[in-house]
C-alpha cells in the first residue's frame, strides 16, 4: 500500500499546473519543468513500491505478546522485525497507549513496545503498522506486520487491594489468630520494657530504671476511638479518576493498619451526606475500607484471588467472603465527636461545603487537614474544551485551598506510591508503613 505525502502532492500539483501553463504559452522550459516534476514523483512512487514489496515479507519475532498490568503502570516488551533488507521505518501500534521505540526503527534490530495504560480493560490487536518513506519523501510504503497483542489492564485499586488482603491475612484478621494488644500514643498504662534506640526519652520510667540499673520506658495503650479520620469523597469525574481515588484511599488505610493505628472512616456521598464508621481496631477498619474501595470501582473478587501469593490465598479467600458481611462497630451520621488529624481523598467535585466545614472545625481545634487530590481529573472529559475548562477550575480550586491553609498532595495517575502520611506529623508514619505501599 502506498501513501501520498505532502512532497508528492506538491510535485504532482506542480506538474499539472506547469502542463496547463505550457498549453497556454507553448514554452519549452515550462514543459521541461512539468516533465521533471512528474518524473521525480514517479521515481519516488516506484521506490515506494519496491519498499512495499519488501515490507510484505517482514516477520515479527515473537509473533504474539500477552501482558497483564495495572492501570497507571508501565511495561515494555522487546520484539524484532525480521527482513531481508535493513530499512529505516516508523512503527505504529494500533493500541493507543503503546509507543514503539526507537524512532525511526531499523529492521532486524530490537524494537521496544512501551505500554502505559490509564484505564482498565482488555485491549487486543493483530498487527503493527510499518511505514517506510521513499526517496524525496513524495510517497511512503505501508504494511501491516502480523503481531497478536493482548493486554489485560487491571484497575489501580486491585494492586492496593491485594496488598491490603495480604496484610490482613498475615496478621490473622480472619479470627484464627488473636491480635496482640496495641501500644503507642495514649494515656492508659500498658507495661514497662527495656529502652531501645529511637524510644521517646519523655517516656523513661525512672523508678524502674533505678531499681533494675538499666534504662526502662513505659508503654501505653493507644487511645480508642481513632487516631486519624480517613475521609473518602465518593464524588468522582470518571472511571480513571475513580480508580485513582479508590487506590489512594485504600493505600492510606493499609498504611494505617500496618502500624495498628486506630482510625475512623468517613464517606461523603453525592449529596454531601456523611457516614462515619468507627472500629475497635485498625484491622476491622481496613476490612471496611476494602469493601468501600472495591464497590466504588466494581472489582471482580476472582481477579484479586488470582493475584495473591499462594501462602495468603486461604486466609484471603475467607476475607473476601467477609467483606460483604462485615458489620461496622459503630455507625452514625456526621463528623466524629473528637477533632482528630484528618486525611481526605477527594476529587474536588460538586458542593465542597463539607470540606470547608471540616477545615474550620479542625483549625479551631488545632488539628491538621491533608487533602489527597487525584491529578488530571480533566482526562475523563469527553471533549478538549471540557478538559480545558475542568483543568482551569481544578487549578483555581487547588490555589484557593492552599491559601486557606490546607495541605494538598496531588496524586499522580501513575503507579501507586507511598502515601505521604508524614504530612500529619504523627508517630504512626514510620518507615515500615511507607515500605508496605511503595
Amino acid at each position: 500500500m502506498l501513501r501520498l505525502k505532502a512532497t508528492g502532492r506538491a510535485l504532482l500539483l506542480s506538474a499539472l499546473a506547469l502542463s496547463l501553463l505550457h498549453a497556454l504559452f507553448r514554452d519549452l522550459v515550462i514543459l521541461l519543468a512539468a516533465a521533471l516534476s512528474l518524473a521525480l514523483a514517479l521515481y519516488s512512487a516506484c521506490a515506494a513500491l519496491l519498499r512495499a514489496k519488501c515490507l510484505r515479507k517482514v516477520v515479527a519475532e515473537p509473533d504474539s505478546v500477552e501482558l497483564r498490568m495495572a492501570a497507571g503502570s508501565n511495561q515494555s516488551v522487546e520484539v524484532k522485525l525480521r527482513s531481508s533488507k535493513s530499512l529505516a521505518v516508523s512503527v505504529r501500534h494500533p493500541i493507543a497507549f503503546c509507543e514503539a521505540r526507537p524512532r525511526p526503527y531499523k529492521l532486524n534490530e530490537v524494537l521496544t513496545l512501551e505500554f502505559s495504560p490509564s484505564l482498565a480493560g482488555v485491549y487486543q490487536s493483530d498487527w503493527l503498522e510499518v511505514e517506510a518513506e521513499a526517496p524525496l519523501g513524495a510517497f511512503s510504503a505501508l504494511a501491516r506486520v502480523p503481531l497478536k497483542t493482548s493486554v489485560t489492564v487491571l484497575p489501580r485499586v486491585v494492586v492496593a487491594a491485594v496488598r491490603a488482603l495480604e496484610l490482613l491475612a498475615s496478621t490473622g484478621a480472619t479470627g484464627h489468630e488473636v491480635p496482640a494488644p496495641v501500644t503507642g500514643r495514649g494515656t492508659e498504662y500498658a507495661e514497662t520494657r527495656e529502652y531501645v534506640p529511637g524510644d521517646d526519652l519523655r517516656r523513661v520510667d525512672w523508678k524502674a530504671t533505678a531499681r533494675l540499673q538499666k534504662l526502662m520506658v513505659k508503654e501505653f495503650h493507644q487511645d480508642s476511638g481513632g487516631g486519624v479520620n480517613l475521609v473518602y469523597d465518593l464524588k468522582v469525574a470518571g472511571p480513571v479518576t475513580r480508580d485513582v481515588a479508590a487506590a489512594e484511599f485504600l493505600s492510606l488505610a493499609t498504611a494505617l493498619t500496618a502500624q495498628a493505628v486506630p482510625y475512623a472512616i468517613i464517606t461523603v456521598g453525592e449529596g454531601n451526606e456523611l457516614r462515619t464508621l468507627e472500629f475497635e481496631d485498625a484491622r476491622k477498619a481496613l476490612l471496611a475500607a476494602l469493601r468501600v474501595a472495591l464497590r466504588a470501582v466494581e472489582v471482580d473478587y476472582g481477579t484479586l484471588y488470582e493475584l495473591l501469593e499462594p501462602h495468603a490465598r486461604r486466609e484471603a479467600l475467607a476475607l473476601l467472603k467477609m467483606i460483604d458481611q462485615a458489620v461496622e462497630e459503630r455507625e452514625r451520621r456526621g463528623w466524629p465527636r473528637e477533632a482528630l488529624d484528618t486525611v481526605a481523598v477527594t476529587c474536588l467535585l460538586g458542593d465542597l461545603t463539607w470540606l470547608m466545614d471540616l477545615h474550620e472545625v479542625l483549625k479551631a481545634n488545632g488539628r491538621r487537614l491533608v487533602l489527597h487530590v487525584p491529578s488530571g481529573a480533566w482526562l475523563d472529559s469527553e471533549t478538549l474544551e471540557q478538559a480545558y475548562l475542568e483543568y482551569e477550575r481544578h487549578a483555581r480550586l487547588l490555589a484557593k485551598l492552599k491559601r486557606l491553609g490546607m495541605e494538598v498532595e496531588v496524586v499522580a495517575h501513575g503507579p501507586l506510591r507511598a502515601p505521604v502520611c508524614a504530612k500529619l506529623g504523627s508517630q504512626w508514619a514510620s518507615t515500615s508503613a511507607m515500605g508496605l505501599v511503595s
